[in-house]
């Protein structure tokens, strides 16, 4: 089956498709936070069945892993989430041996936290698989398109940051 053309009888792609077309194209908001949604379950699904983990717990690790040695604010920062999410994760993530704390130099409220061996080993296996799926998405992109997609949400991003800088 070609991949540019799916077949139009496939129930769950219809099904798709009506949602995606619900609010028309003046609504990009809708439309990105649609393909999130879908992006967030089929990760949760993934990193469930591979790792036995939450969502906010891969995103905990992929955070530390990317970031190295942080803290949980740090880590909720720059995932955007709430910091109890982060911190409730955090807590499972060191009771399975993932991940250590040690006690921050400069914060006496606060730790550090970076990947055990055993961490980075799920990390890893865990990414190899979801990089798989991401090239398996971003399948019908071309290296030019991928990369003009960046550059039109970026500018989205800024635009959405500059009108409302009391978000971050």
């Amino acid at each position: 089956m070609d991949r540019a053309t799916p077949p139009d009888d496939d129930p769950t792609l219809r099904a798709s498709e009506r949602r995606w077309k619900l609010f028309g194209q003046s609504h990009l908001p809708y439309r990105i936070l649609l393909l999130a949604k879908m992006i967030d379950r089929v990760t949760s699904q993934h990193v469930r069945e591979k790792a036995a983990m939450s969502l906010a717990e891969w995103r905990v690790i992929s955070h530390v892993e990317l970031m190295g040695q942080c803290s949980a604010s740090e880590i909720a920062d720059a995932a955007f989430v709430d910091r109890a999410e982060v911190s409730r994760a955090v807590g499972v993530l060191e009771g399975r041996g993932l991940i250590q704390r040690e006690p921050h130099p400069r914060n006496r409220k606060s730790s550090l936290i970076s990947l055990t061996e055993e961490g980075k080993r799920i990390y890893a296996s865990v990414r190899e698989e979801r990089s798989g799926m991401y090239e398996d998405w971003l399948g019908d992109l071309s290296a030019d398109e991928r990369r003009q997609l960046d550059i039109e949400l970026r500018k989205v991003m800024r635009r959405v940051v500059l009108a409302n800088p009391d978000i971050l």
